[in-house]
């Protein structure tokens, strides 16, 4: 019982020695910590179309003062002045807001009346959004756990205590159980 005592006392020695020797490093502010900032760029785009029919498109007459018409040298026959009057006609407007936004209408116009309307826009709306992750460094750590082990010899069950203090490049571990003591070191390699 007496040796069991000794080696629970060089144990615990040797964790504490661990902890006086180790490099300590307190990871409690952002100066420690990596920020990386990423930003996106997110696109929303809206598509309206709507149609008006002729008789539903509000009107009024400006003037009817016949004076102000120009006569032409040129005499267009009858035939010509109806097919122009009967021709279905279609004017498009193009309203250019910047390289991505627009607003279009379409006029259909027919015996001196607007048959149909045709309303369209297309606008796209940027939303830039910042994300900032922080990634702290790894931090020293210290677990504790229960170990069970069997010998292979004689058969034997052993139960224990594990101790292991992590850094973050490399690890130490000591295992003491009924049957046996061991150390390690372990190294990141990559």
């Amino acid at each position: 019982m007496v040796a069991i005592k000794n080696i629970l006392i060089i144990l615990l020695l040797l964790v504490i020695g661990f902890f006086i020797f180790s490099d300590p490093k307190y990871i409690g502010d952002n100066t420690s910590a990596i920020i990386i900032t990423k930003r996106d760029t997110l696109y929303k785009t809206d598509t309206l179309t709507k149609y008006k029919k002729g008789d539903q498109i509000p009107y009024y007459i400006l003037d009817y003062d016949i004076h102000t018409v120009e006569f032409h040298d040129t005499i267009h026959d009858t035939v010509e002045a109806l097919k122009d009057f009967t021709a279905v006609k279609v004017y498009t407007d193009t309203f250019r807001i910047d390289t991505a936004n627009y607003v279009s209408v379409q006029d259909t116009v027919s015996r001196n009346k607007i048959l149909g309307r045709l309303y369209g826009s297309h606008f796209t709306q940027k939303t830039i959004v910042v994300t900032n992750d922080i990634y702290h460094k790894p931090k020293n750590e210290f677990f504790v756990g229960l170990i069970g082990d069997l010998r292979r010899f004689d058969n034997k069950i052993g139960v224990g205590v594990g101790l292991n203090y992590k850094k973050p490049h490399e690890s130490y571990t000591i295992n003491f159980t009924t049957n046996q003591i061991s150390l390690g070191l372990y190294k990141k390699l990559f």
